[in-house]
């Protein structure tokens, strides 16, 4: 599959082939990212590049409280920390067993 980000070069013939190579997942998650881009711009009134920051840090506070709940449930742990003092997260031996039921 083609990366959508990809600039197109060539006839209608290589345009077809490349538009049908595009991977959905891909295209829905661009389009997705745009409407999100656009709201957060209308409702906060701000550029693209700031709503785009915003969208990222509420990605990763997402990130962060999947990790707290994973924590909370018996299935990560934190195993250390890093040079900023940031916690390091590793699998418990629950987590392990759910991980290796969830591959087979």
């Amino acid at each position: 599959m083609k990366n959508i980000s990809e600039p197109f070069t060539g006839n209608i013939d290589d345009l077809l082939n490349h538009c049908a190579s595009i991977d959905d997942n891909q295209l829905d998650e661009s389009i997705e990212l745009e409407n999100a881009i656009e709201h957060v711009m209308k409702e906060v009134e701000c550029t693209r590049e700031e709503a785009l920051e915003l969208i990222e840090q509420i990605h990763l506070m997402e990130v962060q409280q999947t990790v707290n709940d994973m924590v909370a449930k018996g299935l990560m742990e934190v195993i250390g920390h890093n040079d900023d003092g940031e916690p390091l997260y590793g699998l418990t031996e629950r987590g392990k067993q759910l991980r290796d039921q969830m591959d087979n």
